[in-house]
């Protein structure tokens, strides 16, 4: 399961070390290898979770700018995860689209009693032995906010294994760009924007729109919960005992398990507001 989670690294690192056009070949190559060995339509998932979130990261992380000073200006890690944000949230809308309207043993048609349906079968092959009742409260867990986790594995994944491929490079000494400073990440505005909307959309609207919208948010959070974790890493830098610190806040981190995104989310929405008002009280960084 876990190297599974890596198959994007390796993609990643060539294209970050070789180019897009190198992306793009060991993408190909792989899934040329999982059509071999999977057959059926396993590539597609494959070009989805791997291939297309490896060219993404490859395309935005090697753009650069040469600036009047002739000094270089990398692409901003905040609007690579925004690229990546953005291609979730339209995963779960084309997700949603294609499902039917009323598959065959569900009274009631809709996106979510299509999940709850879906769920509720793979519960009875892949674990006969549980009772109805265990099945209705896995079921009741996992239907409400299906979506939105399948779309945030799909981007924390993309995020790891990006970070990983930097990393990786770097210590070979074959990285193309130099590592940003991910303690200065910031964000691009309309993030804020499409969390507004889709919160205001899942607590007023129902039926799909509703659930889909309510997906929205929780992926959406994702960027600010990172957000706030380089702030706590800007907060801990210069600091003695900083490691201590930052192993301490994982450790709770790990122990609180989802729980400990809501804060860490809202500490990011803070810093991205506060960052508005700073530009505004600046009179966003122009002169006069």
């Amino acid at each position: 399961m876990l190297l599974s989670y890596l198959a994007p690294l390796p993609v990643m690192m060539v294209g970050l070390y070789r180019g897009n056009g190198a992306a793009l070949g060991a993408g190909l190559a792989a899934m040329a290898a999982v059509a071999l060995t999977a057959g059926g339509f396993a590539p597609l998932p494959f070009a989805v979770a791997v291939l297309l979130p490896s060219l993404v990261v490859v395309h935005r992380a090697l753009l650069w700018r040469s600036n009047a000073d002739n000094s270089v200006e990398w692409y901003p890690p905040g609007l690579v995860l925004g690229w990546l944000t953005g291609i979730g949230l339209a995963l779960i809308v084309i997700g949603a689209l294609l499902v039917p309207d009323r598959p065959d043993g569900v009274e009631s048609g809709g996106l979510q009693f299509w999940v709850t349906d879906t769920i509720g079968r793979t519960l009875e092959m892949v674990a006969p032995n549980l009772t109805s009742e265990q099945r209705k409260a896995v079921a009741d867990w996992w239907v409400p906010f299906f979506p939105a986790m399948v779309a945030s594995s799909w981007l924390v994944m993309a995020v790891v294994n990006a970070v990983a491929a930097q990393g990786f490079l770097v210590r070979l000494g074959r990285n193309r760009r130099p590592t940003p400073s991910y303690r200065e990440l910031e964000l691009p505005l309309w993030l804020g924007v499409v969390l507004a909307a889709a919160a205001a959309t899942g607590a007023m609207a129902e039926g799909d729109l509703g659930y889909v919208a309510r997906s929205a948010v929780v992926v959406t959070l994702i960027p600010f919960a990172l957000l706030g974790l380089a702030t706590v890493h800007g907060w801990a830098a210069g600091r003695p005992n900083a490691r201590m610190y930052l192993a301490a806040m994982y450790g709770g981190l790990f122990l609180a398990s989802a729980w400990a995104f809501i804060p860490v989310a809202g500490l990011g929405l803070v810093r991205f507001m506060t960052r508005f008002r700073r530009a505004e009280s600046s009179g966003g960084g122009k002169e006069e």
